[in-house]
């Protein structure tokens, strides 16, 4: 009687132990192959895990295809239908061995390959990026609205965006801007690129599910370079408890970076604020992020969360920000604005003297009427609640960049750029300043950045017209001008700009027309100056700058070191203009006027 093989041996009779080597193999060589391939080609993240995953589940199936089947001359047949003399179990074993010892050089090569051609050579260049990005780093990506009604989707930007703010406070964490980051909502980005456009180490990603009165948020810190998951939560509360959950996420955060928060004071103010007026000041928020026309909508906003609950101190500050820009977009009389926007910000500072934003407004308050060093105290005072704020490290900019201190207010302007990459108004403004330290093909480089990052920038083509048309290059100038002006406008102020015979026509259309472009043009003192002197009208310009200095107010003055007005800088008349106007001023802790 013929012993019976052992289950150990039937198994190498029927190579299912070869098969399930193969197959191994096999799922090593792919996850190699995709996870190489996979963010070049923009797929997702996840793309590789599940692959794995689905490799897992399949794996018994597979072993049991290998256990009951067998491959013969005449095709696939059941193993229970050969006769043992038959089987060629053996050859098919030995062709096994060939596939699996050809899986394992493929899957060795790819690993090879990963180590030393794609981190080494094919990452060269994205390397020295990468390594130069700090381990403290991180982007708050919009958080998805799963409520079911895209209306609610104010409620997860809001809530995403004082998460931000309250991780921006922390002094060694990098924190991408809300302008940079919000580039990516519903964006189909893997957390490479992510980490790569942003400069970031870490991404924190999430949802949140809003019914009645109650939220769910589930969040996730992810790691840019590898992928993977470092932590995630899922948080079930009522609204009138949201500041404690956003603040328990801004902790957890810091705490997997190991960043200290060196504070008695939470991250996110425990206050209890009426969940009606929360809801008014999240909708605010978006607004006042997207600027333009509803500014004026996220001040009724605002003052409706005010008028619920007085005591919300973060809505009176968003409301000083959003009524002091609404003269930089011709929604509000500069006066008016001024002293509303003034109010709002003591008021917010008055119930709770950490409201960072109140301090970034008056600072830009002070700016406006040349209080040169009240609003150095009060920027100072913001940057030091909200150090990664690129917002405030940018008003800075703006303030160092007025005064005169151009060295520096560029050095702030690129730190403000590295935490808001996708910022048109950082660009612009860093390319300003470049300008003005004549560093011009840097500032060229920078006004394409902004450009690029929308092309309907109106103050990035505005400098570009006049830098175009200094250089001579008056075709160019004519794009950047229809774009700032509309054509008919453009087509004058070139003209005349080009052909020194059409100067004077083109000056008296300029201060009289009353075509809506030149009367908007009027409007902004500092850029009629300059076209009156880019036109040969020095006087003119002269007397336009000696009206706007008596006036004691202006919304940009940083535009007096404009290369537009570089014709007449030597003259009296301009210096005493900037003897009027306090400048230039040397705050504390920089150098002298450049």
């Amino acid at each position: 009687m013929t012993e019976k093989p052992s289950f150990l041996a039937e198994l190498q009779r029927r190579n299912v132990l070869r098969a399930g080597v193969l197959y191994a193999g096999a799922v090593w060589a792919l996850a190699q192959g995709i996870a190489q391939l996979g963010p070049p080609l923009g797929a997702p993240d996840w793309t590789t895990r599940w692959f794995v995953i689905a490799a897992i589940i399949g794996f018994p199936f597979w072993i049991a295809f290998a256990w009951f089947y067998e491959f013969t001359p005449q095709g696939l047949k059941r193993e229970s239908e050969i006769a043992p003399d038959d089987s060629i179990a053996r050859s098919t074993g030995r062709k096994l061995d060939k596939w699996i010892i050809a899986l394992l050089v493929v899957a060795v090569v790819l690993l090879l390959t990963n180590t030393f051609v794609w981190r080494k050579g094919a990452g060269l260049a994205n390397d020295s990026a990468l390594a130069n990005i700090p381990a403290k780093s991180i982007a708050v990506l919009p958080f998805a609205n799963l409520s079911g009604d895209p209306k609610q989707a104010y409620f997860s930007d809001g809530v995403t965006e004082e998460v931000l703010n309250a991780l921006a406070q922390l002094p060694n964490l990098k924190v991408a801007a809300r302008t940079s980051a919000f580039t990516f909502k519903s964006n189909a980005s893997n957390v490479h690129e992510v980490g790569r456009v942003l400069g970031v180490a870490t991404v924190l990603e999430g949802s949140i599910q809003k019914s009645g009165d109650e939220v769910r948020i589930t969040v996730q810190l992810v790691d840019t370079r590898s992928g993977y998951q470092l932590w995630s939560e899922n948080y079930d509360r009522k609204l009138d408890n949201i500041f404690a959950v956003e603040d328990e996420i801004s902790n957890a955060v810091a705490d997997k970076l190991r960043v200290q928060w060196n504070s008695a004071q939470p991250l996110v103010a425990q206050k209890t604020v009426d969940p009606r007026a929360h809801d008014f000041y999240l909708r605010g928020l978006t607004l006042l992020a997207a600027r333009g026309p509803g500014l004026r909508n996220a001040v009724a906003d605002f003052q409706q969360a005010v008028s619920i609950d007085p005591d919300f101190a973060q809505a009176w500050g968003a409301m000083a920000d959003a009524e002091a820009l609404l003269p930089s977009y011709g929604l509000a009389d500069l006066s008016t604005a001024q002293v509303r926007a003034m109010s709002f910000a003591q008021h917010a500072l008055a119930l709770d003297e950490r409201t960072a934003s109140a301090y970034g407004t008056l600072g830009i308050l002070y700016l406006r009427h040349w209080h040169w060093e009240q609003a150095n105290v009060a920027l100072q005072h913001s940057l030091a609640l909200a150090p990664s704020d690129a917002e405030a490290i940018d008003q800075y900019a703006q303030y160092l960049f007025a005064c005169g201190q151009f060295t520096r207010a560029e050095a702030e302007f690129e730190r403000a750029q590295k935490l808001d990459p996708l910022s048109a108004i950082v660009a612009t403004m860093r390319a300003g300043t470049l300008f003005a330290l004549r560093r011009n093909q840097e500032a060229m480089s920078q006004l394409d950045r902004a450009l690029a990052i929308d092309p309907n920038f109106r103050l990035a083509h505005t400098i570009a017209t006049i830098t175009d048309a200094q250089a001579g290059r008056f075709s160019q100038a004519m794009v950047h001008a229809q774009s700032s002006f509309g054509p008919d406008a453009a087509e004058l102020l070139v003209r005349g700009m080009a052909d020194p015979g059409l100067r004077e026509k083109v000056v008296q259309e300029l201060e009289t027309s009353s075509s809506p472009s030149f009367v908007t043009l009027r409007s902004n003192s500092f850029a009629f100056a300059q076209f009156l002197a880019l036109l040969g009208a020095r006087d003119r310009a002269l007397d336009a700058l000696e009206d706007l200095a008596a006036d004691h107010a202006v919304p940009e003055p940083m535009q007096i070191w404009s290369t537009g007005l570089d014709s007449i800088r030597s003259d009296p008349r301009f210096k005493a203009v900037l003897k009027k106007m306090g400048l230039p001023y040397t705050p504390a802790g920089t150098s002298n006027h450049e």
